[in-house]
């Protein structure tokens, strides 16, 4: 019908003149037409257009439910002159340009008659001028890709959107890159939809655009249009084996699927160019099957694609090549060595595998569940009786369903498109506040309407009167402080946010501008305000554990000098002059903990309250309601928050005495150890397999620090040493060799010397660099002695630490398994260095996972004996591990993958450190911790220890590792002794 020389206004007038069939299919009587979700789309899209067409739209369709077919279907029931259609790869510009030539689906279901003319297509694979812009005017359909227009000179991109009359984003949740937004914003104004199988990115950042269609994955299940999905595990610890394991149980499904007669293809999936090598080389065995490898460094690639199109190779060995834009409905095995940790890329690699096709089987899925590392959750996917099908419905229907709800949320702000324009900028303001007493009839938010000011015009403002929150932008002209003239100006967009406490009827203010202009908005947003300033300001910083003054600000009475700023190192004398009168507060930053993690915390006495931190919209509002709590407590005395602040002396002449514990610097938390290295002479470790041992004095001005690891024996090995130096006014760190991997490469010395390592001294205090921090409270503390518990030890042999691999009983570590092991669901034998602990105890208990780390160390021999007694070198090294240990708090599932890498590890020589319970059980607690509360004990066993005999000076080093584990976790330590 198209033989003739036809244009696109040809194909344009008979869309024009074609009713569209909205026929939905029937299976029941084989009446063809649209299927369910695509016919509901259309009519969900087509009222859009009529009611908001100018506001972006988002299209849910999971893979596999015809989403392509419903975008071509809706370019011609909504007569769209001329439509750019987005797609994020080459693949799938080929694969849609294809597909839209002759809409074969759509005339084969009767929804288009021969009375509607194919469309005319134009691709755009590279840059283009205005006048090649030009000739794209014969197209009823231009397919392009973001990269290619990212090319376009500013003019040429004008030129297509003014051709264009609609846009359309395939694969949508691609959109929030930096190359579809210059597209997005050519754009606005003009109607945008956008399809996509999954509307969440992991990012973080926001896909824009209200979901006006969601057919869940859960229907599209019901009504047939995802074929079944059998998950085939193996349990395979020993990392040797793994990978032969899944071949194996691959190919075997492989083979039984094309024995019964279906034309079956297996993927295998590799996350890097070198794990796929390696793995080709394990599936070349089956030559048989004739297995290929693919990937974008593989020659010749088109004429290998197209051989995999013609099915002359059964496995194919790929890095993330078989995605989006490859449709090949007989791959219907997957053997997953590395899993997809996002659940975004995980949903749209399993759809791919689960077209329907009455020729084909169920799709079929193998994995090793050992020690899975995915995004928790996509963890329940790789348990031993998983319901493929049920997971990702049901992730799928969690996402979706945030992004509907974060949807909602934004569509409480009134006033048109302007909150779109707001949360499609992704504000992420500094967290900061001035906070004011405000009745409830005071509060006034649709006021901020009017907060055009001189030079100032309101841009966008949408107020949320659900969360009773108001979030404005403007835009400022002032002029440059260098000229005297209004010739040139500069611009500068502010943002205001104000969040009102119905609860505690207090009202919270932020903007990026000047206090004037935070007046005017206070002024519209509340009738008559009372600021809370003063004492009751520094409210905010009750409760914070180790806290560090980091700047101090002063008022002072006094002519000569109004006002002092303190840095750091002069901290004592700023709290003497508080105490004494001489000075009041002015304002404070400090640093410190608070529920176990490290926070910063700011305040002045005028009212502005901050933290050292960036955060969406929805942080900033909790972060709101948590200081509200605090500035309303009338039990909080302002004047009691800083009895608890940490003291600091410079450290001259010589290091102090007493120094037993060494660790990393704070800088380095457990979520940065893991991707950390340590490199000395051409050998590399993970930072948690390094450990820092008992600082020793080599001279009055020189400390030199063990960095310690694991031998080849598994005894301890001696790496290196780090020596610091105190000088004059200042200290210098030494450790020739040794560099830090963090992430670029520099000298470990040169590191340490900006970020001190923490030595802990026996009175309490902490040494960091040239200075010692303490808190009058936690100096010379002795541990309670009701805090030791002694055990009669019987015939142990209290001089051997370790049950080693071979589960010695009569060690001190094999005596305390014995006497716990009732009491527990699994115990962990951590020993060795880079442990948490020597034993990991675990039990379970309704919501929360009970986790006591016991510590152990031997009793020497003396004249062939082991006495306990009251000598103080045997309790340093085993409180110092103890502290070490207290980092692990609120780690979650990087607790538990520790656990689990060193227990896969440890099997490679024949090591199994579980001596309780089992692997399964581990896996199936790293998934629970994300929703279940971890409660950490601390337990040191020192046998050495007479509790007849024991001594103030043990008492003294049990009594600092008590403190500095007390303010940091909460909870107490027990020190199992001898009688």
């Amino acid at each position: 019908m198209d033989d003739l020389i036809i244009t696109h206004s040809d194909v344009y007038q008979s869309w024009q003149n074609h009713l569209f069939n909205f026929r939905l299919d029937d299976p029941k009587t084989n009446t063809p037409g649209l299927r369910k979700p695509q016919l509901a789309a259309l009519y969900a899209t087509l009222g859009h257009l009529v009611v908001e067409p100018a506001a972006t739209a988002t299209v849910v369709m999971p893979t596999g439910t015809g989403k392509t077919d419903t975008m071509l279907a809706l370019i011609i029931a909504a007569k769209m002159r001329r439509t750019l259609i987005l797609v994020p790869s080459d693949a799938l510009r080929t694969q849609l340009v294809n597909k839209c030539a002759e809409m074969k689906t759509l005339r084969a279901v009767g929804a288009v008659s021969d009375m509607a003319r194919n469309p005319m297509l134009a691709a755009i694979d590279s840059k283009m001028s205005v006048a090649q812009v030009a000739e794209l005017a014969t197209a009823n359909i231009i397919v392009a890709t973001p990269q290619a227009l990212l090319l376009f000179e500013n003019t040429a991109l004008d030129s297509l959107v003014n051709m264009c009359s609609h846009l359309m984003i395939d694969e949508a949740h691609h959109v929030v890159a930096a190359s579809w937004d210059r597209i997005k914003i050519a754009f606005r104004g003009k109607p945008c939809i956008q399809f996509t199988a999954t509307p969440f990115r992991e990012d973080g950042l926001a896909l824009t655009g209200k979901i006006i269609y969601n057919y869940p994955l859960r229907d599209a299940q019901l009504d047939g249009y995802f074929k079944g999905i059998e998950f085939h595990p193996v349990r395979e610890y020993n990392l040797k084996l793994s990978d032969q394991a899944i071949a194996d149980k691959a190919v075997e499904l492989l083979r039984a699927d094309l024995k019964a007669g279906y034309n079956h293809l297996m993927m295998v999936r590799a996350k890097s160019h070198k794990r796929a090598t390696d793995l080709f080389e394990i599936y070349n065995q089956y030559l048989d099957l004739t297995p290929v490898l693919i990937h974008s460094k593989v020659p010749n690639q088109a004429r290998v694609m197209a051989d995999i199109v013609k099915k002359k190779h059964r496995i194919i060995v790929c890095v993330d090549m078989l995605g989006e834009g490859f449709d090949l409905p007989e791959l219907k095995i997957a053997a997953i060595h590395d899993q997809h940790q996002s659940p975004a890329v995980t949903l749209q690699f399993i759809g791919r595998l689960t077209r329907v096709d009455a020729a084909l089987s169920d799709a079929k899925f193998v994995a090793n569940i050992a020690n899975q590392k995915t995004d928790h959750q996509m963890a329940a996917l790789y348990k031993e009786s998983a319901d493929w099908g049920a997971v990702i419905r049901d992730v799928s229907e969690k996402k979706v369903s945030r992004e509907m709800a974060k949807a909602d949320f934004n569509e409480q702000f009134a006033d048109g498109n302007d909150a779109q324009v707001i949360f499609g900028l992704n504000p992420n303001p500094k967290i900061s506040a001035v906070a004011y007493r405000v009745s409830p009839k005071d509060w006034t938010p649709q006021r901020a309407q009017g907060l055009n000011g001189r030079r100032e015009t309101l841009q966008y403002i949408s107020i949320n009167d659900q969360s009773d929150t108001v979030i404005a932008v403007t835009r400022r002209e002032t002029l440059v402080g260098w000229a005297q003239t209004e010739e040139i100006i500069d611009t500068k967009w502010n943002l205001y946010i104000a969040f009102y406490n119905k609860m505690q009827e207090t009202l919270f203010v932020h903007t990026s501008g000047d206090d004037t202009q935070a007046t005017r908005f206070l002024n519209l947003v509340a009738r008559d305000s009372r600021r809370i300033n003063g004492e009751p300001t520094f409210r905010t910083l009750h409760d914070i554990q180790l806290m560090k003054l980091q700047n101090v600000g002063l008022s002072r009475a006094r002519k000569d000098l109004r006002f002092t700023m303190h840095v750091g190192r002069d901290i004592n004398q700023v709290i003497s002059d508080i105490e004494k009168g001489n000075a009041t507060k002015s304002n404070i930053f400090a640093t410190g903990f608070w529920g176990g993690e490290r926070t910063t915390v700011g305040c002045s006495h005028k009212g502005k309250i901050w933290e050292m931190n960036s955060s969406p919209i929805n942080y900033w509002i909790e972060w709101c309601k948590r200081m509200s709590v605090k500035l309303n407590d009338n039990t909080i005395d302002p004047a009691d928050v800083l009895k608890n602040v940490m003291r600091v002396d410079q450290i001259k002449g010589c290091w102090p005495e007493g120094l037993f514990y060494a660790d990393w610097p704070e800088s380095i938390a457990i979520e940065n150890e893991q991707r950390i290295s340590l490199c000395f002479e051409g050998e590399t470790f993970n930072f948690l397999d390094v450990e820092l041992g008992k600082p020793h004095y080599s001279g009055a001005r020189t400390l030199d620090i063990p960095v310690l690891v694991a031998g080849n024996d598994g005894g301890e090995r001696r790496l290196t040493s780090i020596a610091i130096d105190l000088l004059e006014d200042g200290y210098k760190t030494s450790c020739p060799g040794a560099k830090i991997l963090c992430p670029h490469e520099m000298p470990l010395d040169s590191y340490l010397d900006a970020e001190p390592l923490v030595l802990l001294k026996v009175d309490g205090s902490m040494v960091q660099g040239n200075y010692r921090h303490y808190s009058l409270n936690s100096m010379d503390v002795k541990l309670p002695v009701g805090l030791l518990e002694s055990w009669n030890w019987g015939t142990t042999k209290i001089h051997q630490e370790s049950m080693r691999p071979e589960r010695r009983e009569d060690s001190v570590q094999g005596f305390t398994f014995a006497k716990i092991a009732d009491d527990y669901s699994i115990v962990f034998n951590d020993d060795g260095k880079g442990e948490i602990a020597d034993l990991v105890a675990i039990r379970e208990s309704k919501d929360v996972i009970y986790i006591d780390l016991y510590h152990c160390k031997f009793c020497p021999m003396t004249n062939g004996v082991a006495a306990p007694g009251a000598r103080v070198a045997d309790v340093y090294e085993v409180c110092g591990q103890a502290s070490r240990s207290v980092k692990w708090l609120h780690t979650g599932d990087k607790f538990f993958n520790r656990l689990m890498d060193r227990y896969q590890k440890s099997l490679v020589n024949d090591f199994d450190r579980i001596l309780k319970g089992t692997p399964q059980q581990l896996e199936i607690l790293r998934n629970k911790c994300h929703d279940h509360e971890l409660n950490f004990k601390f337990v040191i066993v020192q046998p050495a220890i007479s509790a007849r005999k024991v001594s103030q000076e043990q008492l003294a080093v049990l009594g600092t590792s008590y403190s500095y584990i007390k303010s940091i976790s909460g909870s107490d330590i027990k020190v199992i002794v001898s009688p």
